[in-house]
This record gives C-alpha cells, sequence and structure tokens, in this order.
C-alpha cells in the first residue's frame, strides 16, 4: 500500500508526458495492438514510408496531421474526465442512504484541514479541522498535533464514509475521522452495528 500511495504523491506533482521526438528528424512513439486510431494514423504514415501503402491526401499535410492529433488528445483527455466521471457518479450512488466504516491514509495536510485517501473506494476527500483547544495544523512537518496526539501524512487512520447531500446539485463523499477518536470538534462518534458496510 505504501508503493501505491508514494505513486500518488509522485505523480501527481508530474507535467503530463510530451514527444520530443527523440532529437531524430524522423520519430514515432511505439504503438499499441489495441489499435486506436492514433495508431491507426501512425500505421499508414509508417506503411507509407516503407512503401507498403499509398498514402491517404489527408496525412500529406503536416497541418493536416497537427490537427488531428490535437483532436486525437483533446478526446483522449475527454474520455479520462468521462471515465473519472462515471467512477464518482457510481461511488455517489452506492453510497446513497448509507455509510460504512473504511480504512483511509492521510495524503496531505492542508491549512483547513486533513486530505484522507479510502483506497476500497478509490476516494479522497478533506476532513476539516476546528484549529484552537490544544489542536495546531503544522504544514511544513505535514502533521496536526493535538496535546500528545500526532497525525502525520501517510498515517493509516479509520474514517466513515458518506454521502453530503446539503447541495443536491452537487453531492460529494464526505469523510468524518473515527480513529483516532482524540480530536475534539474533528472525530465523530460512530455507531458500528448502524453501518452498513463491512466494519473493522
Amino acid at each position: 500500500m505504501l508503493n501505491r500511495l508514494l505513486r500518488m504523491l509522485t505523480t501527481r506533482c508530474m507535467t503530463q508526458a510530451v514527444y520530443f521526438s527523440a532529437a531524430c528528424p524522423i520519430y514515432t512513439h511505439f504503438t499499441s495492438p489495441i489499435r486506436r486510431y492514433a495508431d491507426v494514423v501512425v500505421h499508414r504514415l509508417l506503411a507509407a514510408c516503407i512503401g507498403a501503402d499509398d498514402v491517404s491526401i489527408g496525412l500529406l499535410s503536416q497541418a493536416n496531421v497537427q490537427k488531428i492529433s490535437q483532436n486525437i488528445n483533446y478526446r483522449h483527455k475527454n474520455a479520462q474526465y468521462a471515465g473519472r466521471a462515471s467512477v464518482q457518479l457510481n461511488v455517489l450512488t452506492y453510497f446513497q442512504g448509507r455509510e460504512e466504516m473504511c480504512e483511509g491514509f492521510v495524503m496531505g495536510v492542508r491549512t483547513n484541514g486533513i486530505q484522507v485517501f479510502v483506497p476500497k473506494y478509490g476516494v479522497e476527500s478533506i476532513i476539516v479541522l476546528q484549529q484552537g483547544k490544544g489542536t495546531t495544523i503544522d504544514i511544513d512537518g505535514g502533521c496536526v498535533r493535538h496535546n500528545e496526539n500526532v497525525i502525520k501524512e501517510l498515517d493509516r487512520v479509520k474514517v466513515r464514509v458518506r454521502l453530503d447531500e446539503h447541495n443536491v446539485q452537487r453531492r460529494r463523499i464526505a469523510l468524518d475521522l473515527i480513529d483516532p477518536s482524540t480530536l475534539p470538534g474533528l472525530s465523530v462518534d460512530f455507531d458500528l452495528s448502524e453501518s452498513i458496510g463491512i466494519g473493522f
């Protein structure tokens, strides 16, 4: 699990990969056997280069190939957004009328709370903190302190996963801290007998 969390944190700060043609005058990226349209375009160009096939008129223009590439990238990005939205919709539907206690991991400390990731459902949310009364947030140190208790980045916590329906048009998954249960204004009481999901 630690490897997965570290990979997630590492890739978030990376920019999306682009191809720089390896400083070669002629270059193509590796194509996959799935035969997406991007691969079809590359295969057609390669076939034309080795004389195995005639090149279509549309692929003779560099400007046209550039437009095709931009459209492919645009549609690929939109497909990723649609996939994420579909997963989010299914999770929201699943938690309609139910809540569950799950294991989560602290992914970050923010000025207003801790960001927790629940791997079982692939959801992430901020648990808002109430500073004061012995609770301090140390963003540089990546931890929250309450008296002698400390919650650090990558710490394992127990959370209640539920549907927040305060804004009907923008429902979202909300997390409440269950354990450690020593932070006033942050932790909540949770009756396991009321949990529909699998408890610890």
